[in-house]
């Protein structure tokens, strides 16, 4: 898991941070979806990225809230991610639920990534055939919170994933 994690985690660093040797180029906007490339060594990397639509508690401060998915190192596989403005409860996790079907996300700090990478596959399949998608997680100071995704753009914004492939 740990190696899907890592190069996870440098899509979110390079975006966030600005890193002056690998901007993050636009490869358009897709509805809700952004899709965009960074140069990863002698390669390029491309991902898509959604910020939700709605946040729980609203009363909460969430900061920058993000979901990633990024073309993976082999052609067709694909890497997702989730990230908060807060840093999540220790050995928590988060549940994943779009439509019947539910996924798990392991959290470290700010990050969460899909506990078994097997179905990432599985995850984008239904990303692209549902409508939203809703995070469960819990803050490092025991705050229950939610997000809701919409899905309108992750099917047009993931063929920019294949530029990448």
């Amino acid at each position: 898991m740990m190696r899907l994690a890592i190069p996870a985690t440098f899509v979110f660093l390079a975006v966030s941070t600005g890193a002056m040797a690998n901007p993050a180029k636009p490869l358009g906007q897709f509805k809700n979806w952004n899709a965009s490339s960074y140069a990863s060594g002698n390669s390029q990397r491309c991902y898509i990225s959604s910020n939700p639509i709605a946040e729980k508690p609203a009363e909460l401060r969430h900061g920058d809230v993000y979901f990633f998915v990024q073309s993976g190192e082999s052609a067709g596989r694909t890497e997702s991610s989730f990230q908060t403005g807060y840093d999540f409860a220790k050995d928590s996790t988060v549940e994943v639920t779009i439509g019947e079907e539910r996924f798990r996300m392991l959290t470290a700090g700010r990050n969460a990534w899909l506990q078994r990478v097997e179905r990432e596959g599985e995850l984008f399949a239904a990303m692209k055939a549902g409508d939203e998608m809703v995070l469960a997680a819990r803050s490092a100071r025991g705050n229950e919170t939610s997000y809701t995704f919409s899905l309108d753009g992750v099917t047009a914004a993931s063929r920019q994933l294949q530029q990448c492939s």
